[in-house]
């Protein structure tokens, strides 16, 4: 198992936080990947915004 930070919204209109999550080691037939960048659209903001009435 691995340790890593990562950037959580945890609800509608909740602040983002920076936080560690643990990865789990990849099973049989996985692969564990390195993300060095991630892009967030305008629908994801607005989504997490509450401006799309769904579950979050």
């Amino acid at each position: 198992m691995q340790q890593v930070k990562g950037v959580v919204a945890r609800g509608k209109g909740q602040p983002v936080e920076l936080t560690t999550i643990n990865v789990p080691d990849p099973g049989p037939g996985e692969a564990l990947v390195q993300v060095q960048a991630c892009g967030v659209c305008h629908t994801d903001l607005h989504y997490r915004e509450g401006g799309i009435n769904d579950d979050f």
